[in-house]
């Protein structure tokens, strides 16, 4: 099916648009702060203009047939519009209420209605029950929260879910990548998850796809995709809910989809290499971590912490989650005790403190686990947080500054880490961000998602 007119629209004609606090009202503002280029098309009999666009009567009134149409009605009142709206010869179509299969025989009734007239036509249709899509890079949106401002937005994450509350959750923290598109699908009655699939692995903008899956309703074409993803070198990282009865029931009241074996789902999501992660924080942790200039190749992790506190927490996380921390062999503790002074434990995670000049020692750390052979990674523990009460800004700098350096001369992945999920520095992660580092949050979260992307490279 071509998505063309669904993610790239040239001309939007908004149904039901309204000057009052609506749909209608807020997909037009996002619209005009996005500066998109192509032709809005308010359609609605009581209004002139709305937001200073010339409003129409109905959609046979337009100057020119729209790419896509989007339905600001409720379910009770779209079949109408919607036939007209496809008489015009409209591509693509966007339906966001709910009241469709999810809600039982009349709605499954209307849904199965409007699907014939899609297929009858050759329209691509996103929904019912569903929030839209975003494109960030052609500054299009039929996206049905309001744009405040499109700064950061842009980035190389695509994204697919069939919860528009994930989609909502995602795009309040744009700090550590941005998205090429975001696709809330609902129901998926037309345009289903495998075909947005499809679409973003071929497409430029999209680097890494992540998505929140209820069901797969074309479970072989969706692993052809994963594996095509594979050949590209493009990781899907996929959160897939329906493991309880009681999910599974909630998912066909939801967005109507049929319950599936989770575990067959899951072997054939791990079969075609999707990286599979079982809640929020680790699909954006993984996500953050696809953003590294390099990935890794090996699972092997060297920490470098100025904390024997901390070291000793990552030793118990890294038993229990079977994360590869290989200690330093003889040779190499007996070379950082010269360098840097005395070390806790096994040297990792190394315990950078050592004589208490950080600043010196840091670089000796660095240089150690690049050379080692026994290590594919690595990291540096480093906690700082908006508005803190101590530390020096500078000093943070200074050693980010080393790490960037230390960086770009290895061959091997080297990440941030700050200790607790999800508080950082927005200023220090926009200096890391600009020359490659990517930085996870959480020494559970963010060791998992380097150890994840490491095993999918296995």
């Amino acid at each position: 099916m071509q998505l063309d007119a669904l993610f790239k629209p040239e001309s939007i004609a908004v149904i039901g648009a309204s000057d009052k606090l609506t749909i209608g009202r807020r997909l037009i503002a996002t619209l005009d702060r996005f500066g998109f280029a192509g032709s809005i098309f308010p359609v609605n009999p009581n209004y002139e203009t709305v937001l200073g666009h010339t409003c129409f009567p109905s959609v046979a009134d337009l100057p020119q047939t729209p790419d896509i149409a989007v339905f600001c009605l409720g379910s009770a009142r779209v079949l109408d519009a919607f036939v007209a709206a496809a008489e015009r010869g409209m591509k693509a179509a966007v339906i966001y209420d709910g009241g469709f299969a999810e809600q039982g025989d009349a709605g499954r009734a209307l849904q199965t209605r409007i699907e014939d007239i899609c297929r009858e036509s050759g329209i691509a249709l996103c929904g019912p029950n569903c929030m839209g899509i975003l494109n960030p890079h052609h500054k299009s949106a039929t996206y049905m929260q309001e744009l405040q401002s499109p700064a950061g937005l842009a980035g190389n994450v695509g994204i697919v879910s069939q919860s528009g509350a994930v989609c909502i959750g995602l795009l309040t923290d744009t700090r550590r990548f941005g998205f090429s598109h975001v696709v809330s699908s609902g129901n998926e009655a037309v345009v289903s998850a495998a075909d947005y699939l499809e679409y973003l692995v071929e497409e430029s903008e999209t680097q890494i796809i992540g998505g929140f899956i209820e069901t797969i309703r074309h479970k072989e074409r969706f692993a052809a995709a994963l594996d095509r993803a594979a050949a590209l070198g493009k990781p899907v990282v996929l959160l897939k809910v329906g493991h309880s009865e009681r999910t599974r029931r909630a998912i066909v009241t939801h967005t109507s989809g049929p319950a599936d074996d989770p575990e067959a789902v899951l072997e054939l999501l791990r079969a075609h290499r999707a990286i599979v992660v079982s809640d929020l924080t680790e699909l954006t942790e993984t996500l953050a971590a696809c953003q590294a200039t390099k990935r890794p190749t090996g699972r092997r992790i060297g920490v470098i912490t100025s904390s024997g506190g901390l070291a000793e927490i990552m030793l118990d996380l890294a038993a229990a989650n079977d994360f590869q921390l290989p200690p330093l062999s003889a040779a190499q503790r007996t070379e950082i005790v010269a360098g840097i002074g005395f070390i806790t434990g096994d040297g990792n995670p190394l315990d950078a403190w050592g004589s208490g000049m950080y600043t010196a020692n840091l670089p000796q750390a660095l240089a150690l686990f690049d050379a080692s052979p026994d290590h594919d990674v690595v990291v540096m523990c480093r906690d700082n947080f908006d508005g803190q009460a101590f530390d020096v800004p500078e000093t943070a700098r200074g050693y980010f500054d080393l790490f960037i350096a230390a960086a770009e001369r290895s061959r091997k992945p080297h990440y941030v880490l700050t200790s607790r999920p999800g508080i950082m520095d927005r200023s220090l992660v926009a200096y890391l961000r600009k020359r490659g580092i990517a930085v996870v949050s959480g020494l559970r979260e963010g060791l998992g998602a380097i150890d994840r992307l490491a095993r999918n490279a296995g």
